[in-house]
């Protein structure tokens, strides 16, 4: 499976998409000049290697043959070495497969312009054989030019301002969600509130206005978030901080808010806050006049590794958590690892486990390089935690992309979390969510021992790991009848089945149909 969310190690490869007449032959030459890099004009290195010109191409062979000698060339490229920056042709990324590959191995960006501005700066188009059909490219082609990591307007500024403000993304690009036409941006770094109105400019997250939601114990944070949004907000919601709140009373809260000041559906909710303020914003965004936009900024690193990104919103009952809720996904996600430092310990340790969880999802080289940043993870050190989310998310994103409503790949994000949910059930939220998580994750690897998946070197791996990153590893001495009782109503449930994430080693699991029974002997070895 290959989608993505990250863009590349180093060195820096970029690729400038978009349509014709946005920029990209002009602006690639100036970025490659900055980064020390290779540039490459695709439509000019197609010409050389084909030995005609792309007119003659569409003329001779029609765009499918044009696109096969496209994709080759490109091909080529990516298997060579060194920086590089790409200009493609406009309707290079409507391929699916090279779109993703792209995505996975580049930063993407898509240069865009009003048709206005492309009609002028195209002309006739003597050597653009598409050129006359440009507006309905533009709608063809929409879904594919909004699967990027960065977009930029290239009609406002000058070209050497644009690489010069590119440059300053390219250390740290944004992960995507690509998700068509409602891809979304996600900014894992430090300082990122100082640029907030930057980032919401540049996903042209335009609101008639701005409802910001949080609670009680971060909203200095979403005071300066408030401030920092293109126009004040409407209202502030302040909720009543932790697990036990969220609930269909919290949703009602912020509906009322937002009708009372009020909000239209071109307004957006801003929710500043850990896991709990972003599942409820996410949920009243979704149902407020059937559904407006929203913009995570998480404030825990539990929220930022899990509950802003995928678009999973909702309520406890009593019954348990997350029975009632809808899949909304945000339209932008700005995690600043700088709100940490105000983070306890013990929530940050505890946050740890959903990095576990994701690592032993994608395999051998993320479970080692959690391995190796474990201490500076405990320590708090700001590179290290960069790393572990950046790395988490790409694996959701991935995820999401390919099973955005849960009914396959997306799943296996659920390792660990059936028997962890409910443990936090069963002793009414006094473990945290990651450290019930962490126990979780060993819960199902004794299944995966008692089904033969798993090996003891595996368990005794994941054990170790857990308990250097300050998660607890006692799984008996939490497990009781109660826990059991609440996963026979764990969501997943199928008649008298559950969906069980089964994990062996590292990169290796499968999703089990057990029954309460099966699964309670296994536990019980």
């Amino acid at each position: 499976m290959s989608v993505v969310a990250g863009g590349p190690s180093s060195p820096v490869r970029v690729v400038l998409s978009g349509p014709m007449g946005a920029g990209k032959s002009t602006l690639g030459p100036l970025l490659a000049e900055r980064l020390g890099a290779r540039f490459v004009d695709l439509d000019a290195l197609v010409e050389s290697r084909v030995g005609r010109s792309v007119s003659t191409l569409f003329r001779e062979e029609g765009e499918a043959a044009f696109r096969a000698h496209e994709r080759a060339a490109l091909e080529c490229l990516l298997g060579e070495p060194g920086p590089l920056v790409v200009a493609l042709g406009g309707g290079t990324v409507c391929d699916a497969a090279l779109r993703r590959r792209l995505l996975d191995e580049t930063v993407v960006v898509t240069l865009h312009a009003p048709l206005a501005t492309l009609r002028a700066r195209v002309g006739a188009g003597a050597d653009r054989p598409l050129a006359s059909h440009l507006d309905r490219l533009l709608t063809e082609r929409a879904a594919a030019y909004a699967e990027c990591h960065v977009r930029l307007d290239t009609s406002a500024l000058g070209p050497e301002r644009l690489a010069a403000e590119l440059q300053t993304w390219l250390a740290q690009p944004p992960l995507v969600v690509p998700l068509g036409t409602r891809s979304y941006r996600v900014h894992v770094a430090r300082g990122l509130l100082g640029r907030l109105r930057r980032l919401v400019e540049l996903d042209s997250l335009e609101a008639s206005g701005w409802l910001v939601v949080t609670d009680e114990h971060v909203a200095s944070w979403a005071d300066r978030v408030g401030a920092s949004l293109p126009q004040p907000p409407l209202a502030q919601v302040r909720l009543k901080p932790g697990e036990s709140h969220k609930t269909i009373g919290s949703v009602e809260r912020i509906w009322d808010a937002a009708l009372e000041v009020p909000v239209d559906r071109d307004g957006v909710l801003a929710a500043v806050g850990g896991g709990t303020v972003l599942d409820v914003s996410g949920m009243a965004a979704a149902t407020f006049l059937r559904g407006v936009r929203w913009m995570a900024v998480p404030t825990s690193l539990l929220a930022m590794l899990d509950a802003a990104v995928g678009g999973k919103t909702g309520i406890d009952r009593p019954q348990g958590k997350n029975l009632v809720g809808v899949v909304h996904q945000p339209s932008l996600v700005v995690a600043d690892v700088d709100v940490l430092g105000t983070l306890p310990d013990a929530e940050r340790r505890a946050a740890l486990a959903e990095a576990v969880k994701t690592a032993w999802l994608e395999g051998e080289q993320a479970v080692a390089a959690l391995e190796r940043d474990a201490e500076a993870l405990v320590a708090a050190d700001p590179d290290a935690t960069i790393r572990a989310v950046r790395a988490a998310l790409r694996v959701k994103a991935r995820l999401v992309a390919e099973d955005e409503h849960d009914r396959g790949l997306r799943r296996r994000l659920n390792l660990g979390h059936t028997v962890g949910h409910a443990l936090e059930a069963a002793t009414v939220w006094r473990l945290r969510h990651g450290e019930a998580v962490a126990l979780g994750l060993l819960a199902a690897m004794r299944v995966g021992r008692a089904r033969g998946l798993a090996r003891p070197h595996d368990e005794a791996r994941l054990r170790e790991l857990l308990g250097r990153l300050g998660l607890p590893v006692e799984l008996d001495a939490w497990l009781s009848p109660d826990v059991l009782r609440h996963v026979r109503v764990d969501k997943k449930r199928r008649g008298d089945r559950i969906g069980f994430v089964v994990p062996g080693s590292p990169g290796h699991v499968e999703t089990m149909e057990l029954s309460p029974d099966e699964l309670a002997a296994a536990l019980s070895r």
